[in-house]
């Protein structure tokens, strides 16, 4: 057995418009499906580093195993390279999109994550459903499909598509995919719409707008970037591509100097001055921090408007705009909601996209409070120190913050994961990823002046920081994929922590893990080990040997495997210092096996610890790269 054929499970094919700050009137933002993938971000990092990467995921990927998922021949089943994002550490995201039968597949999506080494140290996809389509011709109409998703709209001011694809969200079907720009119940609204392509009825939609040195409000004083001279300058910061501020119309704001803003709450250039200002040290901080390149993370970033006549912040995919106040005495031009708006963005240039259901939009959320959370730390301005309190200097309709990140319960979210989260209003439903990342990054009892914050297991958590809690979790939205939800952050995170800390340092990885069960999200089939950190305990009931040469794989006790109780199942493996061993933990279903656990770390001490259903098991220790002899350990039930 091969890398690339233990890949094919996890790949096997599966999927789902402005983004804005939350309130109850104030929905938010995200990216609906494209007909084509993204463009390939400009390379971060080493471009040589990125094209070793390519080439070891294609290597990795081949013509087999992982080319046909559950069965599928490669005529029917394809995919091409999206994308290829740089994390810290030397480790590379390599993203893909999948076709059927020449049809782009919504949600058929996944990422390889690849060390510096050239190694593929794990991956995330979308569903695990092979397609048994019987036929790719549709029975409605494009005009149909379009009369369909208009009558979801208020007004219609652009529609794009009917685009033929194939949606692989639960079951699949042949869909249109059509997507339009406009109002709904007089908010601003880019929706798209998948309509069954036989049946003609609406399978799912995805709502792309999130509702959510100068004198600034919140931030007298400071230095802002602009641009020109003499005497005509723009509120345009050449030094951040991308980035500028202005009224309604789109055109940033001129000045005879460049001194900008009175310090008013109402005055509109004063409210850019915030803008600027906040969205310069979010673009800095993740490129300090998180070896990002700007907002949409190939170097450039999203403008913005102010002067929105709304109670409200928004993104829609190409702007952010801000409004005011409910009192109407301040702009929402605060350090924490100008990045929560950007933080759309970058959650919409990651692998995946925004594209998914209602679980996927409050992880966007969530994802975008972090980041203001983040932007806030890294700012360190005494007008509005870090505090993991969403909105609280706005104070959005005098009620202090819109969200509480150390406890959502205090404001009425939920703080603890459950499957009612997929139905929760997405604001509301971000609580448990806010919470999930203050106890990774300050603990259960607080740090450096941080409360306290309860766990939903009674569980007692220590912290990693702030800094390091944005990276293990930026790093995860580097494996993203459509439809995201939170049992794959998980196994994302864990990932990335393996691959940022290594496979024998496993404190940071134990406490990545251990905050993801104080949240109530359980451990996943497949999800990654360190060390004994996976469970703790030894392993000591059964030993094995063996000996591989370059490529070879080797299974224990047997390619028949044995019968295991329920229980916890444990195994640790010792190769030759100079090697590259592997271990897989696989099941026997009918008769084929599925991978349900893997430790590939970089050097042949690999350990994995699994929760385990009564079954037929066996342990596959395959040589990545070397020769030599190695001992496997393992305890059953």
């Amino acid at each position: 057995m091969t890398p690339r054929s233990m890949i094919g499970a996890v790949l096997a094919v599966a999927v789902t418009g402005a983004v804005a700050i939350g309130s109850t009137a104030a929905p938010s933002y995200t990216q609906p499906a494209t007909s084509a993938p993204r463009a390939a971000p400009t390379a971060q990092g080493d471009p040589q580093g990125r094209a070793d990467a390519i080439s070891a995921a294609e290597a990795y990927l081949g013509r087999s195993g992982a080319k046909a998922p559950k069965g599928l021949s490669v005529v029917d089943v394809d995919f091409a390279r999206a994308e290829t994002n740089a994390g810290s550490a030397g480790t590379q995201y390599v993203a893909y999109e999948r076709t059927f039968r020449g049809l782009r597949v919504v949600g058929g999506d996944f990422v390889l994550a690849v060390d510096k080494a050239g190694k593929v140290t794990g991956s995330t996809g979308g569903q695990e459903r092979a397609i048994s389509l019987a036929s790719v011709k549709p029975r409605t109409s494009e005009s149909d499909a379009v009369a369909t998703a208009s009558a979801l709209m208020t007004t219609i001011t652009e529609t794009s598509g009917p685009e033929l694809v194939v949606y692989a969200e639960g079951t699949p079907h042949l869909a249109w995919e059509t997507v339009l720009s406009g109002t709904r119940e007089a908010s601003p609204s880019k929706l798209t719409v998948w309509t069954d392509a036989v049946t003609g009825a609406v399978v799912s939609t995805s709502e792309l707008v999130v509702h959510g040195t100068g004198s600034g409000y919140f931030y007298p004083g400071v230095a802002i970037g602009t641009s020109g001279g003499g005497s005509s300058y723009s509120m345009t910061d050449t030094a951040r591509p991308g980035l500028k501020c202005g009224g309604q119309n789109g055109a940033a704001y001129t000045g005879a100097d460049d001194v900008w803003g009175n310090g008013s709450g109402t005055n509109l250039e004063t409210a850019c001055v915030d803008v600027l200002y906040g969205a310069g040290k979010e673009i800095d901080m993740l490129a300090a921090w998180l070896n990002r390149s700007g907002i949409k993370g190939n170097g450039s970033s999203y403008p913005a408007r102010v002067g929105l006549n709304d109670v409200n912040a928004y993104f829609d995919g190409t702007i952010i705009n801000v409004g005011h106040s409910s009192d109407n005495a301040r702009q929402l031009t605060a350090i924490d909601i100008v990045a929560h708006e950007n933080g759309h963005g970058v959650f919409q240039t990651t692998p995946g996209a925004s594209t998914g259901g209602n679980e996927t939009g409050g992880m966007n959320e969530a994802s975008s409070d972090i980041f203001g959370a983040l932007t806030e730390a890294y700012a360190a301005n005494p007008s509005d120190p870090a505090d993991f309190l969403v909105g609280e200097e706005a104070d959005l309709v005098g009620q202090g913050p819109i969200r509480n990140m150390y406890n959502p319960a205090a404001l009425g979210d939920p703080a603890c994961y459950s499957p009612a989260i997929s139905t929760t209003e997405v604001h509301a439903a971000a609580g448990p990823l806010n919470h999930w990342f203050y106890l990774l990054s300050q603990g259960s009892a607080g740090s450096s002046g941080s409360p306290a914050s309860p766990t939903c297991n009674g569980s007692t958590l220590t912290g990693v920081g702030i800094q390091a809690a944005g990276k293990i979790f930026y790093e995860g939205l580097l494996l993203k994929t459509s439809s995201w939800t939170h049992p794959k952050a998980r196994i994302a995170t864990l990932t990335a922590a393996k691959n940022l800390y290594g496979s024998t340092d496993c404190t940071t990885f134990a406490k990545v893990k251990a905050a993801w069960d104080a949240i109530s999200v359980p451990a996943q089939s497949g999800e990654p080990s360190c060390g004994t950190a996976g469970g703790g305990g030894t392993c000591t009931k059964v030993s094995a040997t063996g000996t591989l040469t370059n490529g070879a794989t080797s299974f224990q006790p047997s390619a028949t495997g044995f019968t295991s109780a329920a229980g916890t199942l444990r195994a640790c493996l010792t190769g030759p210092s100079s090697a590259d061993f592997d271990l897989f933990l696989q099941k026997r279903s009918g008769s084929s096996w599925s991978t349900v656990g893997r430790s590939e770390g970089s050097t042949s001490t690999e350990a994995i610890t699994y929760t385990a259903a009564a079954g037929t098991y066996r342990w596959a220790v395959l040589s990545y790269s070397g020769s030599g002899s190695f001992t496997l350990k393992y305890d059953t039930p």
